[in-house]
């Protein structure tokens, strides 16, 4: 896959952020790297377009849009969406967001040095007449998890899964992913701790495990270079999945590799009158399914830790 890299500046009075291949070197030693890497940047400026731009590399291929500091990268793409700047599997990586957003739209700790990222996921297969939402729809979260997890191993970093959106790495959380749909057009929001985790008085009060980051000493990923593989494996690999197995197939499939499958965990704000079971599927909508005392439930909602 040929992926076209472009840094996006917004010009004056444009929603878009500020920023050059200069400021991105700047902000993290990582940021550094990735913009040594990929250059020579070479600078582009049409009028009629509300941002200036710096290329790297191939002047065609699908787009990954690097922008500066934003209020969520999701937003980024949305307008891209809008100016019809993005096209199916073309995405967005930010330096750092103001107000990244989470699951329930919970605020995402953000500083440079992470991946903030947005994709505009491809149509999905439909579902069966008078069906409100194909089943591939709602297990797409599921999918992106699957996915990053399996890409994340290419690049030699072990993650888990953990139902129903989240990448933890040696049982600490490393990463969301965020759905959003408007019309028929769905983005897909992922952030991954690369070089920053937050600590436990920065997290809710809640929280179901503590944060994680996916570098150590040994292994120093770039949140650029990071991002390129994962969009590379994500179109390599998501066409496969819908196209060769239906989703039972694949929930079944998919079930195994979950965090703690197999073991009793505690449920937080779940169903009334469940707050612990043992992990034992996934229903082909995506729900969890639990077994306490022999009678198995369903869940949808709510946050599962361990005991």
């Amino acid at each position: 896959m040929i992926t076209r890299i472009t840094i996006i500046n917004g010009k004056a009075e444009s929603p878009l952020p500020e920023v050059t291949p200069e400021k991105l070197f700047q902000a993290h030693p990582l940021w550094a790297r990735d913009i040594e890497h990929y250059g020579p940047w070479n600078s582009e400026d049409a009028e009629y377009k509300t941002y200036s731009t710096w290329l790297s590399g191939s002047r065609t291929g699908v787009p990954v849009a690097v922008c500066g500091a934003c209020v969520s990268s999701l937003d980024v793409a949305w307008r891209l969406n809008a100016l019809e700047d993005l096209p199916d599997w073309g995405s967005v990586i930010a330096l750092e967001q103001n107000t990244g957003r989470g699951q329930v739209r919970r605020e995402w700790i953000s500083p440079a040095g992470n991946i903030y990222g947005a994709i505009k996921w491809p149509s999905l297969p439909a579902g069966d007449p008078g069906e409100s939402r194909p089943v591939w729809n709602r297990i797409l979260p599921l999918i992106v998890g699957y996915l990053t997890c399996n890409a994340l191993k290419d690049l030699g970093v072990e993650t888990q899964l953990k139902w129903p959106n989240d990448i933890l790495i040696d049982g600490k959380k490393a990463g969301g992913i965020l759905i959003e749909e408007r019309g028929d057009v769905t983005m897909v929001g992922i952030g991954l701790n690369i070089a920053y985790a937050p600590e436990r008085d920065q997290l809710r009060v809640d929280h179901a495990v503590p944060a994680g980051k996916l570098n150590t000493d040994k292994m120093q990923l770039g949140p650029l270079e990071t991002w390129v593989g994962l969009m590379k494996y994500y179109k390599t690999h998501f066409d496969a999945i819908v196209s060769s197995q239906d989703a039972d197939n694949f929930l079944y499939e998919l079930a195994d590799q979950l965090v703690w499958f197999g073991e009793e965990v505690k449920i937080v704000d779940g169903p009334d009158g469940v707050t612990q079971g043992v992990i034992c599927g996934l229903r082909s909508d995506g729900g969890l399914v639990v077994e306490k005392d022999g009678v198995k439930h369903n869940i949808y909602s709510g946050s599962v830790m361990p005991l």
